[in-house]
């Protein structure tokens, strides 16, 4: 990755160079000087991609460099974690991301919800790093548990950030009073509103609101639920961050007769497909050309984010795709490769499927709303 962002900043940086021999003076129009900045870039998709902001750059002869701080990893979608070069310079819309996730060790939580005005079902995901706009779900809400903000300093004192609580003292202060119990604390208020967005209750009861404005939140019936509501958001959370370590499915592995464990292509996938005609038997996943997996659980499929269960999230994103325009390969085997797993991917199915059936479990154990 490193090496491609390196390619594209010194291409940029050369259109930059050229640019200067060329920049238009005098009384021009500024929609005329604007056409001579789009004239004069190099419109190469394979180097790089441009954007307003980019041109704009351009025509002041702004430069850019690599910044070490902006590699970091990213959820893309469900369960597929991305690496990602966050900087302003060269991501069009990154929202307050570098605020919520500063560097690659900053540690924070954040709750992803279907977008207003999405035609997806309400869902919601948590993470523990920057998540992709359309997580799951066009022009998703992020909500972060922290936010960063810099540390007044004396003048020339480089400035250092602060972990800031991002819930409000209010909203806090309101649920102490309502049950009486001065004991709850922030991360309680945290969890137990990732608990009460996955209630079946709630979202069947507020479907209709909840596609055009911000969820609200409301107070469980007793202290006791209010509790039982946060321990199942905690425990939620705990498997959908900490899905790449929980204990794999036991879902049976059924291999061609030819099919070598060592050999280098293994556990290669290229696409993923579900058995049965048109893909029409979930119990079975055609993993390639040698490996099936079966005996997948009906209520693995329960667990839905959006149209797509978690399972079919991973059928459908983790394939080998080349862009036309960049001509770029996204190979998730890389991802493999790099953590030195050949088996990663084909885990990463046994694993989600347990996370699926889980949250299920739990989904199923939550107490009513008194709504």
């Amino acid at each position: 990755m490193r090496e491609n962002i390196e390619r594209n900043v010194a291409f940029y940086n050369q259109q930059v160079a050229a640019f200067q021999e060329t920049k238009p003076t005098g009384s021009l129009t500024e929609r005329t000087k604007q056409a001579k900045y789009f004239a004069a870039a190099v419109d190469d998709p394979s180097q790089f991609h441009w954007d307003a902001k980019n041109y704009r750059d351009l025509a002041n002869g702004e430069t850019y460099t690599v910044n070490d701080a902006g590699f970091i990893v990213s959820s893309y979608r469900p369960f597929i974690k991305q690496h990602l070069y966050l900087d302003p310079r060269l991501n069009n819309s990154i929202r307050d991301f570098q605020s919520l996730y500063p560097s690659a060790g900053a540690e924070n939580l954040g709750i992803s919800i279907t977008g207003l005005g999405s035609n997806s079902p309400f869902h919601v995901l948590i993470t523990d790093n920057v998540a992709e706009y359309c997580l799951t779900s066009v022009n998703s809400i992020y909500v972060p548990r922290f936010r960063f903000a810099p540390l007044k300093q004396p003048n020339g004192t480089p400035a250092e950030l602060e972990r800031v609580s991002n819930i409000n003292p209010s909203a806090l202060a309101q649920f102490q009073a309502h049950y009486g119990d001065a004991a709850i604390t922030e991360d309680d208020l945290f969890y137990y509103t990732y608990g009460v967005l996955h209630s079946p209750q709630y979202r069947e009861t507020f479907a209709d609101d909840l596609s055009k404005v911000a969820a609200r939140i409301p107070m469980a019936s007793t202290a006791a639920d209010f509790r039982a509501f946060a321990q199942a958001g905690r425990d939620l959370a705990e498997l959908h961050i900490n899905y790449e370590t929980v204990a794999p499915y036991e879902l049976a592995e059924t291999y061609a007769v030819d099919w070598k464990a060592d050999a280098p292509d293994a556990y290669r996938v290229t696409k993923m497909s579900w058995a049965g005609k048109g893909g029409s038997d979930k119990t079975t996943l055609r993993y390639n050309a040698a490996i099936t997996l079966s005996d997948i659980p009906e209520k693995a499929h329960r667990y839905r984010l959006g149209s797509r269960s978690a399972l079919e999230w991973l059928v459908d994103r983790y394939l080998v795709k080349t862009d036309k325009a960049s001509g770029i390969v996204n190979d998730p085997n890389d991802w493999a490769a790099e953590h030195g797993n050949p088996r990663y991917i084909l885990d990463l199915v046994k694993r989600v499927t347990t996370v699926s059936v889980k949250t299920v479990d739990i989904v199923a154990g939550l107490p009513a709303l008194p709504l």
